[in-house]
């Protein structure tokens, strides 16, 4: 009987401990709905004096079932209901001002794909509220563990958008997720959790989420690679903007599963490369292709050659500061080069290719005169150390000589 009492006392603590902290208002809440009790108290609307009753109404102080719920009741569970419950409060600019946080939310969702399903075609299998943020256990949306964080948001998002037979009622791949997933944002995201790497509402919004328009593509990838962007709003490709199907960022490079560009894209049979739209033989596209593929490669190579030479010199014991210095400059300049071939002028290219090309050679050049003294000095060791034995043997001859005479002279034997 002790054991049975002592089971029930710890299975209720967690629920006690929930009435002594819930608000008076929602304290008759818990004794049937404990366990959502006990992750709303661990929210931030907890802390912010939000209980039950806000959201779903009934009446406070009520015991039994129905005269706590009421005529008042709000179930909130239709997806129309709780988007509107969450906006009574987040557009409403007093209770917001309390927090600093904006209220333009619901407008925002309203305006968005998500929002426009909902209020147009009454789609209740689209994102809310709650699908994204949780309902309960609501925290703030930069708390690792919310899911709308930026490293969760793959996960957040692909709960529908990875749901094949919820995307094709839509019209839309199911394979979004993975392939952000397997991206160079990704990669960076995820794991490496660099802070500037994209996330999905850095390109699709958050409230707001609308796709970007091929148009808007370079504008949005614009807001993290802006010199790109400027180099590219120069080129042929930005001409084409008007074009039926425009060549923005997404056709070369493709959108979630954006894998880092490399010199193989100019010539090779790669997905987004020069050659998969210009192939004909007499394609000026081709044409500045080729340049522009044998000049970075140039580069590339020489760089190369030059890290060989000193990794080959650092074997030697050499010290090799400054010869680095000038290779490490020679690298930003083949970024920055390869950035240009946005411009899709090879011409715009030949002043840092050649600046980069100058410092492999001032790279070199230092590494020969290091060579050279290092070669007179180890010639001059030799010579000097040949003397040196020379002198010392002529000492111990003249020294033996010496003793020879001193005991021919009758010195001691």
């Amino acid at each position: 009987m002790k054991l049975i009492a002592g089971t029930l006392l710890l299975a209720l603590t967690p629920l006690a401990s929930a009435h002594d902290r819930v608000g008076d208002a929602d304290r008759a809440c818990i004794t049937c709905h404990g366990e959502q009790a006990k992750q709303a108290l661990t929210s931030v609307h907890a802390g912010a004096g939000i209980g039950c009753i806000t959201c779903h109404g009934g009446n406070a102080g009520e015991v039994e079932a129905e005269k706590a719920h009421g005529d008042s009741l709000r179930t909130l569970s239709s997806a129309r209901a709780s988007v509107e419950s969450c906006g009574s409060c987040h557009s409403d600019v007093n209770q917001m001002s309390r927090f600093g946080l904006r209220t333009d939310q619901l407008t925002l969702y309203w305006t968005s794909q998500h929002g426009a399903r909902l209020a147009l075609e009454r789609d209740e299998t689209v994102a809310t509220c709650t699908s994204c943020h949780g309902s309960h256990a609501v925290v703030e949306a930069d708390d690792p563990l919310s899911p709308v964080h930026p490293r969760r948001q793959p996960e957040t998002c692909g709960q529908c958008h990875s749901d094949a037979e919820r995307m094709v009622a839509h019209g839309l791949p199911a394979d979004q997720e993975e392939s952000f997933r397997t991206s160079v944002h990704g990669a960076a995201l995820l794991d490496k959790a660099h802070p500037a790497a994209p996330s999905c509402t850095s390109c699709h919004g958050s409230h707001g989420a609308l796709p970007p328009r091929a148009t808007e593509v370079e504008t949005t990838c614009g807001q993290c690679h802006s010199v790109v962007q400027q180099y590219y709003e120069r080129s042929p490709h930005a001409a084409s903007a008007g074009a039926k199907v425009p060549v923005a960022c997404a056709a070369c490079h493709g959108d979630h599963g954006t894998l880092a560009p490399t010199t193989d894209m100019f010539l090779q049979p790669v997905e987004g490369g020069c050659i998969a739209c210009h192939s004909e033989e007499g394609d000026r596209g081709l044409s500045v292709a080729r340049t522009l593929d044998a000049d970075v490669r140039m580069l590339q190579a020489t760089i190369a050659e030059a890290d060989g030479a000193i990794a080959a010199a650092a074997e030697r014991g050499l010290f090799l500061g400054i010869e680095r210095s000038y290779l490490e400059e020679a690298r930003g300049l083949l970024v920055r080069a390869r950035t240009m071939t946005h411009t899709l002028d090879p011409d715009a290219l030949d002043d840092v290719l050649n600046r980069g090309q100058a410092m492999v050679d001032q790279t070199m050049e230092s590494l020969a005169t290091k060579h050279r003294v290092f070669r007179d000095r180890k010639i001059f060791t030799a010579i000097f150390f040949a003397v040196s034995v020379a002198f010392a043997i002529a000492l111990t001859m003249h020294a033996r000589e010496l003793a020879g005479r001193w005991r021919r002279a009758g010195g001691a034997p």
